[in-house]
């Protein structure tokens, strides 16, 4: 026969109290209250050490991947195809790093779903959220390897739109992949020994990029000038 307290568990789980409840006063009976101290001490068991290993690897797989893989890949394709350097190989450690950073990434987000499988009490909902849609973006990035058109039809007008697509949805996936993975670093057990190793990630690859960047307007600016020189001679 189910015991008193069996029953109490029971509604407990189906039916949580809200926590304004629990500032109300004392209305519960001794016997209602120890259960229900045991039940939050359920809820709030820390991770077992298997979790906590499954949970670091889901961060660095996720960092590597994600969020720093796909990003050079995006600096590779956006200054190193034509301009300001022309370098034959462009196309090669764009798609290796898009490919791999996507191949590393997924793997971290199936362990992070894992996680959140097994330990719902724990898991983060705007962290799971994000990690679908990036995902989800993922995906349709490298449909887009499959979609590259011939030589013949690069100058296409449906192309143009192509490419258009595919570069706004790049930067955001790396947007959305820097907020997620800070948004992850919150959840682990030391916070700062993730967050500034990441965050020295970052100031590389966004030093890099911004030099690039400079370069290439500067290189762009002194070409124009060198055309209008000539062309008033």
């Amino acid at each position: 026969m189910i015991s008193y307290q069996s029953l109490i568990v029971l509604s407990f789980i189906i039916f949580p109290l809200p926590s304004s409840c629990n500032h109300q006063g004392n209305t519960h009976s001794p016997g209602e209250i120890e259960v229900t101290a045991h039940l939050r001490k359920w809820r709030d068991q820390s991770p077992s050490p298997f979790q906590h290993y499954l949970r670091n690897t889901h961060g660095i797989l996720n960092i590597i991947g994600w969020g720093t893989l796909l990003p050079i890949g995006a600096i590779a394709a956006r200054y190193f195809r034509k301009y300001p350097f022309k370098c034959k190989e462009w196309y090669s450690v764009h798609i290796t790093c898009q490919t791999g950073g996507s191949v590393v990434g997924t793997v971290g987000w199936l362990i992070g779903m894992l996680l959140g499988h097994s330990s719902k009490g724990h898991s983060n909902k705007t962290h799971r959220t994000l990690g679908i849609i990036i995902f989800t973006f993922t995906a349709i990035q490298m449909l887009a390897m499959f979609w590259r058109p011939k030589q013949q039809e690069e100058k296409g007008f449906s192309n143009k739109y192509v490419k258009i697509c595919h570069h706004l949805l790049g930067y955001a996936l790396i947007a959305l992949t820097i907020a997620n993975i800070f948004e992850g670093i919150k959840n682990q057990a030391h916070p700062p020994h993730w967050k500034w190793p990441y965050v020295a990630i970052l100031c590389v690859l966004g030093v890099t990029a911004l030099g690039l960047e400079i370069f290439k307007w500067v290189k762009l600016k002194l070409t124009h000038e060198a055309v209008d020189i000539n062309s008033n001679m």
